[in-house]
């Protein structure tokens, strides 16, 4: 008899064993894990002219995973950010099966770890002005529950720094009190103290739409949890009205993300310490807040205006010592 198949059965015990029960991964994680599956399987299945359920260890060689990162780049014009995540994934499942599989997987396992991550330039943060962001809450209309919900979810994004996911989770029971219980990322949960208007408006929007603890605070039409696609429509009907009060509004790219990078920007231009907008934000490395100190061109002008123009000083030539090659290199 054929030894069975083991490639789908790692495949299945990587996700249902490893991830979920050994790793205890968040659903995000697993998800996108997932995602990334789906697409290479069917990838490889086209590759090698097979059904996904004859696929084997054979197909799944360095040349194969090599031709699916282009593929996403060429064909399913993946940024280079959602390469490496896929990447990664398949990573992660070689290191399981280098420690599960056959010995003869073990070197081909190995030259698959070894591809590299591409190399990427970092966007520029983008966020809004104090007055950008006053034309934008000020352009919905709140007499209408719609109007009224979006302006608390712009207005709680603006006021806490919650990243939009963290935002759309809430439900009625994490906005009791003057604080705002958001659950962000790897299950890391942090309690933002909120303004009592916003205390008072979240109440009463709670009170009004009669809301259970465990409802979403934000809510469809359905009744269902409003999803990021809804939040980026809704905003994108504040800003088209907006940009009449704020023509600067045309050119920006503003998304509900941009709420978070805003909150950010204007913590810091107040003053606040890195280390604390860190906390406030939910950053587990402080390192990672240092990039919007980097993309405040106002704070960068402050600085350099506190500096002098160096006056270039020649070093007198000694001619023992003179190198033409160094001359060169120097004016390089």
């Amino acid at each position: 008899m054929n030894p069975p198949n083991r490639f789908p059965i790692l495949i299945e015990r990587y996700f249902t064993d490893h991830l979920r029960t050994q790793r205890n991964a968040s659903p995000h994680t697993i998800s996108a894990y997932r995602d990334t599956f789906r697409i290479l399987l069917g990838f490889l299945a086209a590759r090698h002219k097979t059904t996904i359920d004859r696929l084997t260890f054979r197909e799944f060689l360095v040349d194969d995973i090599l031709a699916f990162l282009n593929h996403l780049e060429r064909d399913r014009s993946n940024t280079i950010r959602s390469r490496n995540a896929r990447l990664a994934a398949i990573r992660g499942f070689t290191r399981f099966a280098i420690a599960h599989s056959a010995p003869d997987f073990i070197t081909v396992g190995h030259r698959i770890l070894t591809i590299p991550c591409k190399r990427t330039a970092k966007p520029m943060l983008g966020f809004m002005s104090r007055s950008e962001v006053t034309a934008v809450l000020g352009s919905i209309d709140q007499t209408t529950p719609r109007g009224f919900r979006d302006h608390l979810l712009f207005s709680l994004l603006y006021q806490t720094g919650a990243r939009i996911s963290e935002a759309l989770k809430l439900t009625a029971a994490d906005a009791q009190g003057g604080f705002l219980r958001l659950h962000g990322k790897g299950r890391k949960e942090r309690a933002i103290p909120i303004p009592s208007e916003l205390s008072k408006s979240l109440r009463r929007f709670v009170s009004a739409n009669e809301m259970k603890p465990e409802q979403p605070l934000f809510a469809n039409r359905q009744g269902a949890q409003l999803t990021r696609e809804g939040a980026a429509l809704r905003l994108s009907l504040a800003l088209n009205k907006a940009q009449a009060l704020e023509p600067s509004l045309r050119d920006k790219k503003v998304t509900p993300h941009t709420w978070r990078h805003t909150t950010a920007m204007h913590l810091l231009q107040a003053g606040v310490p890195l280390e604390v907008i860190a906390l406030w934000l939910g950053h587990e490395q402080p390192i990672v807040t240092h990039t919007y100190v980097q993309a405040d061109l106002k704070m960068k002008r402050e600085c350099m205006a506190l500096l002098e123009k160096p006056t270039a000083r020649r070093p007198p030539r000694n001619p023992a010592r003179f190198s033409r090659l160094l001359s060169f290199l120097e004016v390089q």
